[in-house]
């Protein structure tokens, strides 16, 4: 039981992050500044709001397919 109360939701997205090679340029508590204008808050436990360049995008519940969605769209404007 004790266990679950120290899981942290944010350091799970920066682990993630990290894992998908999606540089973080900021992070305070639960917000993420990431690379190619993109921004994560992690609102609960799977529950996560990403922004570009202020606008919201879309609630993910699914941290790989948000990641991925990340991964395409900066692949995306290297190419442009």
């Amino acid at each position: 039981m004790e266990e679950k109360s120290q899981y942290d939701e944010s350091d799970f997205v920066a682990y993630a992050l990290s894992q998908m090679g999606i540089e973080i340029i900021g992070r305070n508590g639960v917000f993420f500044e990431l690379e190619g204008g993109f921004s994560v808050e992690v609102e609960r436990k799977d529950l996560y709001r990403l922004t570009l360049e202020g606008l919201v995008i879309s609630p993910f519940d699914d941290i790989g397919k948000m990641c991925e969605f990340i991964k395409k769209n900066l692949q995306s404007d290297i190419h442009e």
